[in-house]
């Protein structure tokens, strides 16, 4: 078939470094006179591409090629700024929205609290090497909120796990594969209907109480996960 064709010499001067990390593509049309062929052909090629994680796509923007994996293992670790100061690789988190929500019936579950409980959610994109990746919210319930300072420069998540004796090995996780919300899709600047990659986190100390519920969407071409009870 065709589009076998074209995703294997595309893949080829990818692996062969004719095509960075980070680098964009020639346009669909200057690939599809290239290739001598139809759009369709070439976007059914650049499509298999990117559920391989060899190359992503932004929209307005095209096409471009995907730089190494953020390996995460979210049984260990809950922040992914931590894990890209490992690597070294850049980390810029950019605050979104900060909200107080009434619980949904799932954060009430999760976070064992009582009927009509709120939580205080907090919305942030992250960009890893320049490109936004991830959407990340976290939900905290707000009885817990009054141990934290109201100094923007203090870091959330650093003053939650001081706070209340953190314990990785409590912590539950759930891994999914969703559609992208609006806001995602949006933020991300991906086509509406893109998939993502969903990662929940719920933290708890060492009495087993939950103070912090997290969800990480993601693309998928970004993040490897390994998931493993030791870091």
């Amino acid at each position: 078939m065709q589009y076998l064709t074209i995703k294997d010499a595309i893949e080829e001067q990818i692996d062969t470094g004719m095509f960075e990390a980070g680098q964009k593509l020639p346009s669909e049309r200057t690939l599809a006179e290239t290739f001598s062929t139809t759009r369709i052909t070439l976007r059914e090629a650049l499509n298999h591409l990117a559920l391989s994680g060899k190359i992503y796509k932004e929209e307005r923007r095209g096409w471009f090629v995907s730089t190494a994996k953020l390996i995460f293992n979210p049984m260990q670790c809950i922040d992914i700024a931590e894990a890209c100061k490992e690597q070294k690789r850049n980390c810029r988190i950019e605050a979104l929205s900060s909200h107080r929500l009434l619980a949904t019936k799932e954060m009430l579950t999760v976070l064992k609290l009582s009927p009509f409980s709120y939580v205080k959610q907090q919305v942030s994109l992250i960009h890893i090497d320049g490109r936004r990746v991830a959407v990340q919210y976290r939900y905290i319930p707000e009885e817990m909120t009054t141990l934290l300072s109201h100094d923007e420069q203090t870091d959330v998540l650093t003053q939650l796990l001081n706070s209340f004796e953190y314990d990785s090995e409590k912590h539950e996780i759930e891994v999914g594969i969703i559609p992208a919300s609006q806001l995602e899709s949006d933020a991300l600047n991906l086509s509406s209907g893109s998939m993502l990659l969903s990662i929940n986190q719920v933290a708890c100390n060492k009495s087993q109480t939950p103070f912090l519920l997290q969800t990480i969407r993601c693309c998928h071409d970004a993040i490897n996960l390994k998931i493993s009870q030791t870091a």
